[in-house]
Formats: C-alpha cells, sequence, structure tokens
C-alpha cells in the first residue's frame, strides 16, 4: 500500500510540477509580478501535514506545521491549539538558516564590511564575539527585502528589455515581409477569400529599374534614329555635291578639249587662214585661263576628303564635321576683364583694357570645338542689354574681378538674376575669378562661397576657376572644363 502511494505521489508531483511550469510560463508572458509566482509554486507543490492527499492552505507559527482549512480545524478546536496563529501560506515566514560556526544559533544580521562581503552572513555570536565583532551590519529581514525589491526592479527593467527586444524583432519580421512580399488573403465582392499576390518594396525597386532602363533604352533608339539621319542628310549632300562636282569637271574637260581641238585645226590652216583666226583664238585662250583660275581656286579650298568626322554631345546628339561649334557668352561687371580674355585666347596677346560700348565676337578654336564667344559690355546701363544674346547660348563665361571685394556682392547680384533666365537653364556655367596674380586677391575658395555657387548654382553644371588674363594662367584650363562637358567622345574619323 505504501509503495503505491508513493508512486501515487511522485506521479501526483510530476503533473503538479508541469502544471506549476505552464503557470509561470503564462505570468511571465503576462508580465506578472516575480515574487507571486514564486509565492505560487510554493503553492502548487506543499501538501497538507495531517493528509498528504489535501493540499496545505494555511501555516501554523506555533506548531509549525502546514494544513489544509479542513484539518485546521480539527486539529485546533482542542483548548491546547485553539491559540495557535494559523496564517496563509503567502504570510509564511522564513524558516531560519542557522549559523555554519554556531550551529545553534540563527543567522540575523549581515556584515556590510567590504572584505566580508564573501561571508557576510552572521548570528549574534559572531557579531559580538566573533570574526564580525565590531564591523558595521544591519539585520538580516530588512536587507533581503532591500536585495528582494533590486531583483523586483531588475525584473521590470528585464521585461521592459523584453519587450522592446520582441517589438523591435516584430518590426523586423514585419520589414522582410514587406522587402520579400508574398501572398495575402483577401475577399472579392461576392465575400469569396482567395490568395493575392502583395509585391514586395525588392520587387518594386527591380520593376523601377527595369522600367526606367526600358525608358532609356528607347531614348537612345529614337536618339540613334536622329544621328543617323543626320549622317544620312550629311552623306547625301556630300555625294549630291560631289556628283555636281563630276559634272562641271565633265563638262569643263569637255570645254577644254574642243578648245584644243581647235587650236590644233588652226594650226594646219594656211597662214592667212590662221591670222584671221587671232581674235577668236586670243577669246579662247582667255577662256581657258579664267576656267582654269577658277579651278585653281575651288581646288585650294576644297579638301577631298572621303572621311567623315563624327562628334557626340553630352545629350547624344551627333556633329558632322572637323569642328563643333559652341556659342558662348561671356558675362561679368565692367572692368572685370572679360575682353582681355577674349583677345588672349583668340591671338595670345595682352589688350590693354578699354570699356567695351557694345560687344565684340570672336571665334576661338579649341581641340575639336570652335567657341563663338561674344563679349558684352558690363556697364551697368548695359547689363538690361544681356537679354538679346541668351538665345541658343550654350555655355555662359562669367568673369569676376578678383582684386575687388567690394564689387563681389554686386556679381553676385548680377549672377543670381542671370541663373533665372528660362533661355540660359541649361547652358553650362563657367566662372573665371580673374586677376589672381594681384596681391591680396580673394581665393577661388573665398569667392565661391561670396557668390554662394553650391546654393545659386544646384542642379546646373558649373565649374570656377582662378586665372591671370594677362599672363593667360587658366584659361584653357577653363576651356578643357567646357570641352568635357560638351563632347561626349573626340572626334571620330570614319574612313
Amino acid at each position: 500500500m505504501y509503495k503505491v502511494w508513493s508512486v501515487k505521489k511522485k506521479i501526483m508531483g510530476f503533473y503538479i510540477s508541469k502544471f506549476g511550469m505552464l503557470f509561470i510560463y503564462f505570468f511571465w508572458l503576462n508580465n506578472r509580478n516575480l515574487f507571486i509566482l514564486s509565492q505560487f509554486w510554493r503553492l502548487s507543490i506543499i501538501r497538507c501535514d495531517e493528509d498528504e492527499a489535501h493540499v496545505a492552505s494555511v501555516y501554523c507559527t506555533v506548531c509549525a506545521t502546514h494544513l489544509c482549512s479542513e484539518c485546521s480545524q480539527v486539529t485546533h478546536s482542542t483548548k491546547t491549539l485553539a491559540k495557535h496563529r494559523r496564517v496563509p501560506l503567502a504570510d509564511k515566514p522564513h524558516e531560519k538558516t542557522m549559523c555554519s560556526q554556531h550551529q545553534v544559533h540563527a543567522i540575523e544580521f549581515v556584515c556590510l564590511e567590504d572584505g566580508c562581503q564573501t561571508s557576510p552572513l552572521m548570528c549574534c555570536v559572531c557579531k559580538e564575539y566573533g570574526k564580525h565583532q565590531g564591523h558595521k551590519h544591519s539585520v538580516l529581514e530588512p536587507e533581503a527585502n532591500q536585495i528582494r525589491a533590486s531583483i523586483l526592479d531588475m525584473a521590470h527593467c528585464i521585461r521592459t528589455f523584453t519587450e522592446e527586444i520582441s517589438d523591435y524583432s516584430r518590426k523586423l519580421v514585419g520589414i522582410v515581409q514587406h522587402i520579400e512580399g508574398g501572398e495575402q488573403i483577401v475577399e472579392d465582392g461576392i465575400g469569396m477569400a482567395h490568395t493575392e499576390h502583395v509585391p514586395g518594396t525588392a520587387e518594386n525597386a527591380r520593376s523601377c529599374v527595369r522600367a526606367y532602363f526600358s525608358d532609356l533604352h528607347e531614348t537612345l533608339c529614337r536618339q540613334e534614329e536622329m544621328a543617323l539621319s543626320v549622317v544620312d542628310a550629311h552623306v547625301r549632300e556630300k555625294l549630291i555635291w560631289l556628283r555636281q562636282q563630276q559634272e562641271d569637271m565633265t563638262i569643263l574637260l569637255s570645254q577644254v578639249s574642243t578648245a584644243c581641238l581647235h587650236c590644233e585645226k588652226t594650226l594646219q590652216q594656211d597662214d592667212c587662214r590662221v591670222v584671221l583666226a587671232k581674235q577668236e583664238i586670243t577669246r579662247l585662250l582667255e577662256t581657258l585661263q579664267k576656267q582654269q583660275q577658277q579651278f585653281t581656286e575651288v581646288a585650294d579650298h576644297i579638301q577631298l576628303d572621303a572621311s567623315i568626322p563624327v562628334t557626340f554631345t553630352k545629350d547624344n546628339r551627333v556633329h558632322i564635321g572637323p569642328k563643333m561649334e559652341i556659342r558662348v557668352v561671356t558675362l561679368g561687371l565692367d572692368g572685370a576683364g572679360k575682353t582681355t580674355i577674349l583677345f588672349k585666347l583668340k591671338q595670345d596677346e595682352f589688350m590693354q583694357p578699354i570699356p567695351t560700348i557694345g560687344f565684340n565676337v570672336e571665334t576661338v578654336e579649341y581641340k575639336n570645338l570652335k567657341f563663338t564667344i561674344w563679349d558684352v559690355g558690363g556697364k551697368h546701363k548695359l547689363r538690361p542689354l544681356w537679354k538679346h544674346y541668351y538665345l541658343n547660348t550654350q555655355a555662359v563665361v562669367f568673369v569676376v574681378d578678383s582684386s575687388h571685394r567690394d564689387r563681389v556682392s554686386e556679381a553676385h547680384s548680377e549672377l543670381a538674376k542671370l541663373l533665372t533666365e528660362k533661355e540660359l537653364r541649361d547652358a553650362l556655367l563657367l566662372i573665371f575669378a580673374n586677376k589672381q596674380d594681384v596681391a591680396g586677391a580673394l581665393s577661388v575658395e573665398e569667392i565661391t562661397e561670396l557668390l554662394s555657387l553650391h546654393k545659386l548654382c544646384c542642379g546646373r553644371s558649373w565649374y570656377i576657376q582662378g586665372c591671370d588674363a594677362r599672363s593667360g594662367m587658366g584659361l584653357y584650363e577653363g576651356l578643357d572644363w567646357l570641352s568635357r562637358q560638351l563632347v561626349a567622345a573626340g572626334v571620330l574619323d570614319v574612313a
């Protein structure tokens, strides 16, 4: 009988322990107090001392027994036990731990000295006469309660931290699902549920890239067709001109042959006829000389070359010819050095500054480009006329006098007005910081800051180059930048 009861006890203890673990997990998930969990654990496994089949619910502090409510009424109905104090199991006092050095005495104090932290527990004998004599101490129960409070605070922090981690993990899962996409159950108009594929952000990004390059491919195809039409038109015009030249040369050759034949016939006639043909032969020779002179002039100016020079711009336009023509407008305040820069580029010589009344225009060839540069006067009364030179302008050269700090703000104002013009919104902007050779001149970085170029030229291709118009320092570096911006590839000679 005892063995059967022992087996039953083990089985019941197993299920109770499992049951207790489930409840602990439940309370943990619901952020319940850890102290309540520990008390629940104690309640779930303590048996009644009078009858082990019963679960204890009270504790007698006098006779130190665990009792169920039924057995408590039976045993404590006598005169001797009726005065015993019974408390709920949750209020059961902890069993006192006995001192390892003085086993008849319970541990009642905690030593607070730093050197005793490895073994701080002590009884009254240890406190008064033992190794903790004279040490700072505190009572065991308040110290333990303080530690319990710290543990509860730490447990609260841990729960908060756990919630933060769980929330972050849920967000991570949601982000991953949002990126990858997946299947989603939706209802149609008649209430029937069906799965529907929901694209993720990764798929949307891929679709965006495909659409962009598809549009780019279509644009390139259109630009290719336009470029080929330009080449075809050039080839057609060139062939027409060459064939016309062939016909002209055939006619000219026929006329020369006829004249030669007439001269040979005249030579074979008698003297009288030769004398009579003098005027006719003279006119014929004069005509041949004129035709020969015209032919020489044409041959000197025309280069018979089968190559077709092709140049591509940054926007994929094609230019046929050895030099691509670029229209440039040079602007800036009066005295900044615009005309000096123009003639230095054109003639490679220094020109004494003379105020420009109206404009100057010169053609400057550099590498595979032919710059048509318009130099417009910068005096205050001439600035309203600048707008008449904006049409079809591909680049603006704005010249700043680096030696006049006081006029930089005025230059900033004029440049700001310039950049608001619709006709110049696609034009390149090259800024020449001129007169860098003058002592005390502003540096390129200072001018960039004073003109607020990073803010003013946002969304526009621009470049600032320090230069000296007298020596030519920095001028061709600016033209190099314009060349790189305007031309996608060098001149290609297609033989």
